[in-house]
């Protein structure tokens, strides 16, 4: 045995703050510990580079970030944070996004913008929904996702949209899940924007996103770069893989053999992932909680393409298919996002597709389908999916996969979650972010959560 690793298994000096994962969440945490006076902190990231789920892949020329991000917010704090953190490497766009259903495309979101659907499809959806409407009047509340969406939407929004395309998204059973966190993600419309958005086209792009910001160079990563050029060096430590926490010693294990003891312990894990750390004096009611936390995975199959048009004549960010025959639920175009995507004359898409023991996927036969439906759905010929050395377009595919990726909202999820925190706070454990919290949350909600975590620990 050499002298660093008998060294290595001994217990470091206790640190005042340890953070557990460098994504968005931890960043966030690490920069308000810093900047809240708290510089005795260090942070923890198992991967060779920071950033978590806002990381972006350069490959040939072309940068894909992990799934479509953007950047909104309606707090003015994170916007003027975002601000500060990219400068000048930050461009304004304005959303250019799509609904692809009974072979056209109309603009999201697609419960007011039927402009262009088939004359039957349109009565189906104003009609639907006018029922919809008289019907909740006099019914409960719904039971479960599902019947939340046919009764906010009526039934012909519910069959030719949201049920099927909520079903690829999530890949879950649809009626096992909740709706309390659905907020403001879905616009609920009124009749007479459904009325007038059937009769023609959008005058401007609504929502929260309607407006968004991208960086300039370096994709979305270039976010996650900017927390780490506000930390000290030392404190961030990549390819650190904790394997055990100890709440009663207050000491983290590294796969290395070091240990770490920490005073307070942020941890931006997957929650059942750090019950898990936690070892056998969980009580059973707490191991179970942390086994029922679902999610699914979700796999990136990216493109790159010589040449810049699509079939469809607008630009598009990107666009939503609900057709249950294509593979994929959302296809975005980074290249639109920002030139520095993709190198001159080429461009670039995303596909993304769920999976989850419900909705099992081929990975091995990923590729091949998604290039067959992209021609299935106009954006490309059955020519120009093949390679560019056989004479199609196609000058590269990668895929990525994200697991975990969504949080599942089943029946569940609330008690889950609950008795999951309930057991760690007497630890002085702090749990926070996405995968933390255990919720569905956006960045501008991510970076908050970092700075809430922060500004709890004691001084």
């Amino acid at each position: 045995m050499t002298r660093r690793t008998r060294l290595a298994s001994r217990p470091s000096a206790q640190l005042p703050v340890v953070v557990l994962g460098a994504g968005l969440t931890g960043l966030s945490a690490a920069y308000h510990l810093e900047r809240g006076g708290h510089h005795d902190y260090l942070v923890l990231e198992a991967e060779d580079r920071v950033g978590g789920l806002l990381r972006t892949e350069h490959v040939a020329g072309f940068s894909f970030d992990h799934a479509i991000h953007i950047l909104y917010t309606r707090e003015e704090y994170v916007s003027g944070l975002i601000h500060d953190l990219l400068r000048d490497n930050l461009g304004r766009q304005r959303r250019r996004s799509y609904c692809h259903s009974a072979g056209v495309y109309t603009e999201y979101p697609y419960q007011t913008n039927n402009f262009g659907l088939p004359p039957e499809v349109i009565a189906d959806n104003v009609l639907g929904l006018i029922s919809a409407r008289h019907e909740s009047l006099q019914e409960g509340p719904p039971e479960h996702y599902e019947a939340w969406l046919l009764r906010t939407f009526g039934r012909g929004i519910a069959d030719h949209f949201m049920l099927p395309y909520n079903r690829k998204q999530w890949a879950w059973d649809l009626q096992a899940m909740s709706y309390d966190w659905i907020e403001d993600r879905v616009p609920v419309p009124s009749i007479r924007d459904v009325l007038l958005g059937a009769l023609r086209r959008p005058l401007e792009a609504t929502g929260p996103n309607r407006e968004f910001w991208y960086p300039r160079t370096s994709g979305i990563e270039a976010l996650a770069l900017g927390f780490v050029q506000h930390l000290p060096r030392p404190r961030l430590r990549l390819s650190q893989r904790v394997v055990r926490v100890d709440p009663a010693r207050r000491e983290i294990a590294l796969a290395s053999g070091e240990r770490l003891r920490y005073g307070s312990l942020i941890s931006t894990l997957p929650l059942g992932r750090l019950v898990a750390m936690l070892g056998d004096a969980v009580p059973p009611a707490v191991v179970e909680a942390a086994r029922g936390l679902l999610h699914n995975t979700v796999h990136t199959v990216n493109v790159g393409l010589r040449g810049t048009t699509f079939g469809p004549a607008e630009p598009m960010h990107w666009a939503y298919y609900p057709d249950a025959d294509v593979l994929f639920h959302r296809i975005s175009f980074p290249h639109r996002f920002s030139a520095a995507m993709a190198p001159p004359g080429c461009a670039s898409l995303q596909a993304e597709i769920s999976e989850s023991s419900l909705r099992p996927v081929d990975r091995g036969d990923i590729v091949r389908r998604t290039l067959a439906d992209l021609v299935r759905v106009g954006l490309l010929t059955a020519d120009e999916i093949l390679p560019v050395e056989r004479g199609g377009r196609v000058a590269l595919t990668q895929v990525v996969s994200l697991d975990p990726a969504y949080v599942i909202y089943d029946l569940h999820h609330r008690r889950h979650v609950r008795t999951v925190k309930e057991h760690l706070r007497p630890l002085r454990i702090q749990t926070c972010g996405r995968f933390g919290d255990w919720e569905y949350f956006n960045m501008d909600h991510a970076i908050l959560a970092g700075k809430q975590a922060a500004e709890a620990v004691p001084d």
